[in-house]
């Protein structure tokens, strides 16, 4: 197993915010960028956390990275292996169905409310988003697919303008992030062709032209029609050893 290494961006991150304020808890910095890192695929299930390794990287003692390890193990982000061993938890299929069944709750009625509150500025980056969909359909490009996909969603949500959603949509923030990195590290050219994937620019262009035409229930019904396609590709984690 790969021993974990932070990426430079991170690092640089972590400094700039002790330069800024040397009294803010360490151990809450590191687990902001632990926890960035995990989000934007950097950290995934195969590799080994060395948590001395870490605090030397971060140029910080090791009870912050400690404390910030322990957190999230005890938060289920993290899960422990062979007696000691540190990981990212790998995501069961039980779990993505829980996920998919909140977007099917969220996403819709955030799509249905941006279409009514969604400004200029953000229907401009779905609209490039969407151009980034068409190359992808082309190339097949898994990690920009995956980087395309969590922007163009969480702008709708933003759009929605409830904070109370948006804040619903933060806490399956992190789970959604490890069930897309998992997918990546699978068959995913298998995904593109059988769940629809290779069409995605479809999918995120219907999504768009409602909420720019401002039809509030058509917007619902579209982001239906894309979140369930997440139904099909969670079959290929079933059908893998998600526990290896």
């Amino acid at each position: 197993m790969e021993e974990f290494s932070m990426s430079e961006n991170a690092k640089d991150l972590i400094q700039q915010e002790i330069d800024r304020n040397p009294f803010l808890v360490l151990s809450k910095l590191v687990y902001q960028q632990i926890y960035r890192e995990i989000i934007n695929g950097n950290l995934l299930p195969q590799h080994r956390i060395v948590e001395s390794k870490i605090a030397k990287e971060l140029n910080v003692s090791r009870s912050p990275v400690k404390m910030a390890l322990a957190e999230m193990t005890e938060k289920g982000i993290l899960e422990k292996v062979k007696g000691k061993e540190l990981r990212v938890k790998k995501i069961s299929y039980e779990e993505c169905l829980w996920i998919y069944e909140a977007r099917m709750m969220l996403e819709p009625e955030a799509a249905y409310l941006a279409a009514k509150r969604i400004q200029e500025k953000e229907l401009e980056v779905l609209k490039k988003l969407v151009f980034r969909f068409e190359k992808i359909d082309q190339t097949h490009d898994h990690l920009e697919y995956k980087n395309a996909d969590k922007m163009f969603h969480e702008t709708i949500v933003k759009a929605s303008r409830n904070r109370y959603l948006m804040d619903m949509y933060k806490s399956i923030e992190c789970p959604l992030a490890m069930y897309r990195n998992q997918l990546n590290q699978l068959a995913y050219e298998e995904c593109f062709q059988q769940h629809g994937m290779e069409k995605g620019s479809e999918y995120h262009r219907a999504i768009y032209r409602m909420l720019e035409q401002r039809y509030p229930m058509m917007a619902k019904d579209e982001m239906k029609n894309d979140v369930q396609r997440m139904y099909g590709t969670m079959s290929r984690l079933r059908g893998c050893d998600i526990k290896g």
